[in-house]
């Protein structure tokens, strides 16, 4: 057994060990638990997240105590192990360090997450392809991945096969309510390296939000915002007090491509605001200009990728994606 394997193997066991403890007393395990992960952090990713997360713990009556509790009482112990040790050790510290080495040696600029948009196009590029980026990607030790799923989730096989053969990876997967029939949440139960991000434009969405509690998946909400009327209803606060009863774990905006770069830095400073004045038993966060910092805290580069459906990709340097020149055969080429 390698040390990689070995190291594993002893955050797993500690990881299951305070799951049990929060579920009896979840203010004081979170916060011994924090303390703990953050003494043993060894990567700027990490260790940042970490003192942030305990300067709030600190605050005796986050509601951010209540949404661990509810974590940990309504997903599945495994999912949280798993999706936890894969994006906090995975991802931001071994994952981060190679990376890390890799631009300082000879700097690509490479992103520690990656969004493929498949759209049921008809020029859409298949799905070989993104397997294809993935095991490219794997090799350079990139753990994150997020697909904005057609609205019927007719890749839906595909996905499975990709998720069960990254186990080390996290892999987050948008959808519309109603393409999550009963069949995809029963096999999405035994995939713990998965997370939803349930869309929440349909109005019975909070339905669906059930069945994935009741099933004890792990999901956050999201809102693709595409027009300034959207976004007001996200910077009222409207959106998020709408959340709070169905208890998912964050909210995450994404800011559409036609979105103006005035709104879109209005609502990424409302939801790093909100995050830090813990208002709601939710983590929220702007989906791209959160996954930019932690790029540039991992490699010192601004940047973020999107393969598109038609297998053109956009880069995102702070708020929005762009148009850029490269194309999905040229990502994490050597």
């Amino acid at each position: 057994m390698d040390q990689e394997s070995i190291t594993r193997g002893l955050i797993s066991g500690i990881v299951d060990h305070y799951i049990r403890e929060i579920t009896q007393d979840s203010n004081r395990s979170v916060r011994k638990l924090l303390d703990m992960a953050e003494r043993t952090s060894d990567g700027p990713t990490q260790k940042i997240c970490y003192q942030m997360m305990q300067q709030m713990a600190a605050n005796q009556s986050s509601p951010y105590y209540e949404m661990i509790h509810h974590l940990v009482t309504h997903t599945d112990s495994r999912t949280i192990r798993q999706f936890g040790i894969n994006l906090g050790h995975n991802a931001w510290t071994f994952g981060s360090g190679n990376i890390r080495r890799i631009v300082s040696q000879s700097n690509p600029c490479l992103s520690w997450a990656v969004f493929f948009d498949r759209a049921a196009v008809p020029e859409r590029i298949p799905f070989s392809a993104v397997k294809d980026i993935v095991k490219r990607g794997r090799k350079l030790d990139i753990y994150a991945w997020l697909i904005l799923a057609s609205d019927s989730l007719d890749e839906w096989n595909e996905y499975t096969e990709l998720f069960r053969d990254n186990p080390d990876s996290v892999f987050g997967l948008y959808a519309l309510p109603d393409a999550l029939r009963d069949d995809i949440l029963e096999e999405a139960a035994d995939i713990p390296n998965l997370m939803f991000f349930l869309s929440t434009d349909e109005s019975d969405w909070q339905i669906k939000a059930d069945e994935l509690t009741d099933k004890m998946l792990l999901y956050s909400a999201a809102r693709i915002v595409s027009n300034d009327a959207q976004a007001e209803e996200i910077l009222s606060g409207g959106w998020l007090e709408e959340l709070v009863p169905c208890h998912p774990l964050m909210a995450f905006s994404i800011a559409a491509d036609t979105l103006s770069e005035e709104t879109a830095r209005a609502i990424k400073n409302y939801m790093w605001n909100t995050r830090l004045d813990q208002l709601y038993p939710i983590l929220p966060a702007d989906l791209i200009s959160d996954f930019v910092v932690i790029n540039h805290l991992i490699t010192n580069h601004n940047i973020l990728y999107r393969v598109n459906a038609d297998g053109s990709v956009s880069a995102a340097k702070e708020l929005l994606f762009e148009d850029s020149s490269l194309k999905y055969t040229d990502l994490f080429m050597s």
